[in-house]
């Protein structure tokens, strides 16, 4: 899923994309637009 939320958010040219997911996942490799984690580690 997170494959088509990057792509869906290149087609439409947005500067960000926010996620929950853990900022080690692969989805923040991609460098052609921002990946903003918004993840928090359980306490």
């Amino acid at each position: 899923m997170d494959g088509i939320h990057v792509a869906a958010a290149l087609q439409i040219k947005a500067d960000q994309l926010i996620t929950t997911e853990k900022p080690t996942k692969p989805m923040h490799r991609v460098m052609e637009i921002e990946i903003i984690s918004i993840y928090s580690t359980p306490q």
